[in-house]
C-alpha cells in the first residue's frame, strides 16, 4: 500500500513538472515596431532565424511610416497595446522616456554600449545622462558632390571653406531661358527638417556656435556665430548658387553639383545613377572655423509595459552583441551595412564590413566620424526642430533675415524648454 502511494505521489510529481514545463514554454508574441525605411529585404529572416532558435517566442512586425511613427508609438501605449521591441529615432528619447513608455535598460546591456560603440553613438542614446537604448544606425552630414559636374566648370576638387562652396556654386548653377535654374551648383531641401536643421547645426558648430545651453534652458541659435552661420547659408540665394526650388532627390539626375546629405543615400544613388554613380564623390563639409558635422542616431530599446521585457532585451542583445560568422560581426551590423545601407555603430561592425563601409562612397563619413557630433535629445525634440526649420526657411525665402528668423526660433524653443528644464 505504501509503495503504491510512493508510485502515485511521483506520478502526480511528473504530471506537474510536465505542465509546468508546457507553461513554461507557452508560445510568446514580440511585437516589435518599426517605422517603413528600416523594414529591408532580409530583416525578416533574422526574425524568423530567432524563432527557430527560440521555438516558444514569436516576433510580430508593426510597420509604420516615419512620419506617422511616433504618434503611432504614444497613441498605442496608452490604448494599451504599445509594443515589446521598438526601434526609434533618438531626438524622440526624452519624450518616450519620461511618459514611461521606454524600459530602463538592464546593467550589462549599458555596460555592452558603453564597452562597444564609438562614443558618438553613445551620446546619441544617453537621454537625462543615462544610457536608454541600444545604438543602431548612426547618420552623419557630408558633401556630396559631381566630380563630372565641377571638371566641366574648371574644378579639381571640391571646396574646402565655405567662401569656396559658395564662389563655386555661384559658377557652376545655369539658367533656362525663362531664367529657372537648370543646373544647381549647390542644393538644399525646404520642407524636410532634417534636410534643412542637420546642415545648418553643422555650419553652426564649425562656426563656433552652440544650439543649446550645456543645462538645455535656452536656445543659442540666435547668436552671432549662428546669425554668420545663416547668413553664409543665405550667400548661395542671393549670389543665385541656389534657389528654394532645389531638391537633394535631383542630384542623380547629374542636375545638382553639389548637396549636404547623409550615407543612407548611398543604395540610392546606385540605383539610380548606373554607370554615373562613378561621378559621384563625398568630402567634409566645407569648414567655417574648425571641423565638425552633425550626426543623428537609431537605437533599439524595450517597451516598459511589455511582460516579456527579459525576452525582449535577449532579443535586442541576440541581434546586437552576439558576435558571429568569419567576418566576427553582429546580426545588426551586417543588417545595417548590407541591407540597410547605414553605417552601423558598434566599432567591431564598422572595422570588419570593409566591402560596405571602404567604399568611395561610405569611406569619407567612417573617418568624419571623428568630427561628429550628435544632436541632443531634448524634450519635445520633434517640435523643436520643426521650429528652427520653419524659422531657417523663413531666411531663406526672404520673409525675414538671419537674425531676425534666428531670434524668433530662439524665442520659440525657449518656451518649450522652460517647462521641462
Amino acid at each position: 500500500m505504501k509503495r503504491l502511494m510512493v508510485v502515485s505521489i511521483v506520478l502526480v510529481l511528473l504530471m506537474a513538472l510536465s505542465i509546468s514545463s508546457v507553461s513554461s514554454q507557452e508560445k510568446i508574441k514580440l511585437i516589435l515596431s518599426i517605422h517603413t525605411d528600416f523594414n529591408r529585404e532580409g530583416l525578416d529572416d533574422y526574425l524568423r532565424l530567432y524563432e527557430q532558435l527560440n521555438p516558444h517566442i514569436e516576433i510580430v512586425k508593426e510597420v509604420t511610416p516615419f512620419e506617422d511613427y511616433l504618434k503611432k508609438i504614444q497613441i498605442a501605449e496608452v490604448s494599451g497595446r504599445g509594443a515589446d521591441l521598438y526601434h526609434v529615432y533618438s531626438l524622440w528619447g526624452v519624450e518616450l522616456v519620461r511618459s514611461g513608455i521606454l524600459d530602463e535598460p538592464p546593467a550589462e546591456v549599458k555596460e555592452d554600449v558603453m564597452k562597444n560603440y564609438v562614443p558618438v553613438a553613445v551620446s546619441g542614446v544617453t537621454i537625462d545622462g543615462d544610457i536608454w537604448g541600444i545604438p543602431t544606425e548612426i547618420d552623419n552630414y557630408m558633401l556630396v558632390y559631381n566630380k563630372r559636374l565641377l571638371a566641366e566648370g574648371g574644378y579639381t576638387e571640391p571646396p574646402k571653406t565655405w567662401d569656396e562652396l559658395v564662389e563655386m556654386a555661384k559658377n557652376l548653377t545655369k539658367f533656362d531661358d525663362k531664367g529657372n535654374i537648370s543646373q544647381y551648383g549647390f542644393t538644399f531641401l525646404a520642407g524636410w527638417d532634417s534636410a534643412v536643421v542637420h546642415p545648418f547645426l553643422a555650419m553652426l558648430w564649425s562656426n563656433g556656435g552652440e544650439f543649446l545651453s550645456p543645462d538645455f534652458k535656452k536656445c543659442l541659435v540666435n547668436s552671432p556665430e549662428g546669425v554668420e552661420a545663416l547668413e553664409a547659408q543665405l550667400r548661395l540665394f542671393s549670389e543665385k548658387g541656389t534657389d528654394v526650388n532645389g531638391s537633394v532627390w535631383d542630384f542623380p539626375n547629374g542636375t545638382v553639383a553639389m548637396m549636404v546629405m547623409a550615407p543612407w543615400n548611398e543604395n540610392n544613388l546606385i540605383t539610380t545613377m548606373g554607370d554615373r554613380y562613378e561621378d559621384v564623390g563625398v568630402a567634409p563639409i566645407p569648414v567655417m572655423k574648425e571641423r565638425v558635422t552633425s550626426l543623428y542616431t537609431w537605437f533599439a530599446g524595450v517597451g516598459k509595459n511589455s511582460k516579456y521585457k527579459e525576452e525582449a532585451w535577449d532579443f535586442w542583445m541576440w541581434m546586437t552583441a552576439q558576435v558571429h560568422g568569419p567576418n566576427q560581426t553582429t546580426r545588426m551590423g551586417d543588417y545595417l551595412a548590407q541591407r540597410v545601407g547605414a553605417i552601423p555603430s558598434r566599432k567591431i561592425d564598422i572595422e570588419n564590413h570593409p566591402k560596405e563601409l571602404n567604399d568611395q562612397y561610405t569611406a569619407p563619413y567612417i573617418v568624419e566620424l571623428e568630427y561628429s557630433r550628435a544632436e541632443p535629445n531634448i524634450a519635445q525634440g520633434a517640435e523643436i526642430k520643426t521650429i528652427l526649420m520653419d524659422e531657417i526657411m523663413a531666411a531663406w525665402y526672404g520673409t525675414k533675415d538671419a537674425k531676425t528668423a534666428l531670434d524668433d526660433a530662439a524665442r520659440q524653443i525657449d518656451e518649450i524648454l522652460a517647462r521641462y528644464y
